[in-house]
């Protein structure tokens, strides 16, 4: 049974970025987070934006990532592939195609907006995890991003995390399906 699972820290207000997609306001923990929740999953899913800033971080975090299955979701990539642990993909469809044929039933995305946004418009995502950093900004990159959709959660649980991060778990209520 697939389970799909948006997870992705911002400020408090719901900002993943900068306008011009800064992060630096994030704390690097949120990184950990995601390589925790990572060891449950079967793969990471990552609009093409996102990896490229990955990218440029530098090879202690592509090393974090070595041992990890992505999807890059790209419509216009054209980048050489250089990673034997990454596969690329121009839409969704395919990327669920992709997940199947390999078997992958925990799909975890975090990041970014558009992604968060078009996984959210399908109705297929069952959970979404926010860690809340303490943090403001008045402008910048939401959590979604994209077509209009509404979705009622469920809250499961608040933890509070290192350095003052609130992570908050919700469950998404799919209409006409009892998930309880």
């Amino acid at each position: 049974m697939r389970k799909i699972t948006i997870e992705m820290a911002c400020s408090i207000n719901g900002l993943i970025a900068t306008e011009d997609g800064n992060e630096d306001f994030l704390s690097y923990r949120g990184w950990e987070i995601m390589l925790e929740f990572l060891k449950e999953q079967d793969v990471l899913i990552w609009g093409r934006k996102t990896w490229e800033n990955i990218l440029l971080w530098g090879d202690d975090y592509i090393n974090d990532l070595k041992n990890i299955n992505i999807i890059i979701l790209s419509q216009t990539s054209k980048r050489a592939n250089e990673f034997s642990n990454v596969t690329y993909c121009n839409s969704i469809e395919n990327c669920l195609k992709i997940c199947e044929s390999l078997k992958y039933e925990k799909l975890f995305i975090s990041g970014g907006a558009t992604i968060n946004n078009a996984f959210m418009e399908k109705g297929i995502v069952d959970s979404i995890i926010v860690n809340y950093n303490p943090f403001v900004l008045n402008k910048g990159i939401p959590l979604f991003k994209g077509n209009y959709f509404e979705n009622k959660l469920k809250l499961e649980k608040i933890v509070k995390e290192k350095e003052d991060i609130i992570q908050v778990h919700y469950r998404v209520i799919k209409e006409g399906i009892s998930n309880e």
